[in-house]
């Protein structure tokens, strides 16, 4: 987890917090334990909005995957 965390530090353009929110999602797909609040913990809130934004976004894609299997 704390690599996810440090992640934050690089996540400051749209891009890396596009990142940043995919692979918390498909870490979560992998059954993986991630913690989205305590990644996003340190984050402004107009950051921490957009990671959680992306992350849905991200989710509703492998929820689709896991439902075509």
């Amino acid at each position: 987890m704390e690599a996810l965390e440090k992640c934050y530090v690089y996540a400051k353009n749209t891009s890396n917090m596009d990142f940043l929110a995919s692979t918390v999602a498909f870490l979560e797909f992998q059954g993986r334990e991630v913690n989205a609040l305590d990644v996003a913990g340190n984050m402004p809130r107009e950051q921490s909005d957009s990671f959680f934004e992306r992350l849905n976004h991200y989710r509703a894609i492998y929820k689709k995957q896991t439902e075509l299997a």
